[in-house]
This record gives C-alpha cells, sequence and structure tokens, in this order.
C-alpha cells in the first residue's frame, strides 16, 4: 500500500483487494472566509477551549460532517473535531444563511458538566419538512413534549404498579 501526505491527511492511494487505484477524498483548507465564520461561532459558543479544524471537501453529500478526532489522529494533529464542510455548496449561500450552517454545525458540540470532555450529539429534530411547513416548529414541539410527558407519565404509573405489587407480596 503506497500512501502519500495531502494537507496533513493520510491518503491510501492503492486498495490493497483491488489493487486499484483507490478514490481519494478530496480534503483541502477552508477559505479564510470560511475560518473567519467559524472563529466567530466557535467564541460564542464558548467552544474555544477545543481544537476545531475545518477541511473543505466539496465532493461531499452533505453540507457538513463533524467528526470526533480519534486518539491517534489527536496525538498527531492535536485536532479535537473535525468538520468537513462542502464549500462548493456553503459558498453559495446568503451570508446569513451561512451563519446558520455554521452555528448548526457547531450545535452538536456539547460540553460535559465538568468541561474537560466533549462528545458530538446527533441532531434531536427527526420530522417531515411537510409537517413543519404546514403545522410550524412551535407548534411540533409542543406535540413532541406533550409526548415525551405522556410516555413518561405511563412509565412512572407502571413503575408504581410495581412497586405496589413488591409491597403487598412483602407483607
Amino acid at each position: 500500500m503506497q500512501v502519500i501526505k495531502l494537507n496533513c491527511i493520510f491518503v491510501k492511494i492503492i486498495n490493497p483487494k483491488t489493487n486499484k487505484m483507490a478514490k481519494k477524498p478530496a480534503y483541502e483548507e477552508a477559505f479564510e472566509e470560511t475560518n473567519a465564520l467559524y472563529k466567530q461561532a466557535i467564541n460564542a459558543a464558548s467552544l474555544t477551549h477545543l481544537n476545531i479544524t475545518i477541511l473543505s471537501d466539496n465532493k461531499a453529500k452533505d453540507i457538513f460532517k463533524v467528526v470526533k478526532a480519534n486518539k491517534l489522529l489527536n496525538y498527531r494533529t492535536g485536532d479535537d473535531i473535525i468538520i468537513f464542510i462542502n464549500e462548493k455548496i456553503f459558498d453559495q449561500l446568503e451570508e446569513p444563511q451561512r451563519i446558520i450552517v455554521v452555528e448548526e454545525s457547531l450545535a452538536g458540540i456539547v460540553n460535559d458538566i465538568d468541561g474537560a470532555s466533549f462528545e458530538i450529539k446527533p441532531p434531536n429534530v427527526k420530522t417531515y419538512k411537510a409537517i413543519l411547513r404546514k403545522h410550524t416548529y412551535a407548534t411540533w414541539e409542543v406535540i413532541q413534549e406533550s409526548i415525551e410527558t405522556l410516555y413518561q407519565v405511563e412509565k412512572d404509573e407502571e413503575q408504581a404498579k410495581k412497586d405496589a405489587a413488591a409491597l403487598n407480596k412483602k407483607k
């Protein structure tokens, strides 16, 4: 297997299984304007204690992807998080839209209570666009909170029945 270094990212050139050229990711350093937007958003989100690297991947199907660096990459580069952004698409957005995309990409980075560690959480809104267009996000959110509360009440009632049954058994 042949390996070359490209912008501090190691890329496999030959696929050992097929002995053919492997597709190489097109990672590049992000534009200065993109880095400036991220710097502002990282400061606003109080994530300055993390080393967040922004890389451009214009072949990506999603506008961004947030990845926690593994221990080896963290050791070699000092990166805690790498955000891959499709700048080809990102640059076509209007400035307010870019800011929202940047904030969205950072929203899943959550510090633990002690502040010494962090995790990347998945998005917490999962529904259909047509529902949000028809009923608004606020209405959808109230329904979701109601459903969550009803499930919790049901769970509490079941636990109360189990506790009562266990108490009756002891008598």
